[in-house]
């Protein structure tokens, strides 16, 4: 595993970025490194640096912190989200949960909702005062009584605008109700709107019944296709789908599922679409324009907690490897920078 941004004395893991003009913005969740890999989870905030080749990154200040009152939606911790511009103003989603949301179990912070912050520059943020914006509609998705761990799933958000009907286009890690078993139930929830403030919850996009969670989801449009990435671990196949693909194993790693319009359904592209396995010792993953035009693959390396093997390298972000599109399969080539 090759690490080449770690911000000082933090964990680094899910991210995502924006690109302005000739700057790559990364924003990732990021906890002190001295607490446990598993504890950093309740701990994290969201983290910023800047690159203008995807290699080398300055560290700015932190983005967002969350909440000091514990009956703020947003008291626990902040986790994965996106940002884009819309009339010259920056909005970061993220997800959050509440310190008052107890379960049955002693858990804190039950229940995950998405929520909203505004930029004019990138580096000061402001939270939306009527957060959280998107919370789990239970005519579709399940809530948390119905989860199988009593957590309910509502986070990730990834947002896009579809240029021809000029909806945005909201896409987030959810479970679907509707499916019987309720390790299975993994989906990609979305929803829609027009002024990025008010949402309408629709089905899911993606509802494939052969995972538990479907994570991190982020898209990648290429030559009128739609790709979606997203994670999960190989604890989270299901069992038909274990042997649906034998004699291949379940990864943990990235995923990608396609379509050919936002509005559309994203089915699996292949009947097991891998872009990055476990072999790679990352987890989750973004696709984005390189400096020279081509198509990158950034991922952050994966430590204990997502079973890899300990390394001084877990953690951090790793380095960017090139995309191929080729028969439309998502292919990782080399590394990004390497001769050929």
């Amino acid at each position: 595993m090759n690490a080449i941004y770690r911000p000082k004395g933090q964990y680094l893991w899910d991210f995502w970025l924006y690109r302005e003009q000739d700057d790559y913005h990364l924003f990732y969740l990021q906890a002190d490194a001295s607490l446990t890999p598993r504890q950093r989870h309740r701990r994290s905030s969201i983290g910023h640096a800047v690159s203008r080749d995807l290699c080398n990154w300055t560290e700015k200040d932190c983005a967002l912190q969350a909440a000091d009152e514990p009956a703020q939606w947003d008291s626990v911790s902040l986790w994965t989200g996106c940002t884009i511009k819309k009339d010259g103003r920056y909005y970061m989603f993220y997800t959050a949960r509440c310190q008052e949301d107890v379960a049955d179990d002693g858990y804190i912070g039950h229940t995950q909702r998405i929520g909203l912050a505004l930029s004019d520059d990138l580096l000061s943020w402001e939270k939306y005062v009527a957060n959280p914006v998107l919370t789990a509609d239970y005519r579709y998705y399940e809530s948390v009584t119905e989860a199988h761990n009593k957590h309910e799933g509502w986070r990730d958000p990834f947002v896009v605008k579809d240029e021809t009907s000029e909806w945005y286009y909201a896409f987030f890690t959810a479970r679907d109700r509707q499916r019987s078993d309720p390790k299975a139930r993994g989906c990609i929830g979305r929803a829609r709107s027009k002024d990025l403030f008010h949402w309408e919850t629709l089905p899911p996009a993606a509802s494939p019944g052969l995972f538990t969670d479907m994570e991190v989801p982020s898209l990648h449009w290429h030559q009128g296709k739609w790709y979606m990435l997203f994670a999960v671990k190989e604890e989270w196949y299901s069992e038909a789908y274990r042997q649906a693909i034998a004699p291949e194993l379940p990864q943990t790693g990235v995923l990608y599922l396609t379509a050919e319009s936002l509005d559309g359904e994203f089915t699996l592209a292949e009947p097991h679409p891998v872009l990055s396995g476990t072999e790679r010792r990352q987890y989750t993953g973004r696709i984005i324009a390189a400096p020279n035009g081509e198509f990158v693959f950034l991922s952050w390396n994966a430590g204990v907690d997502e079973g890899a093997p300990d390394s001084s390298a877990a953690y951090s972000l790793g380095a960017a490897m090139v995309v191929s599109h080729q028969d439309g399969r998502l292919r990782l080539t080399k590394k990004y920078g390497a001769e050929k």
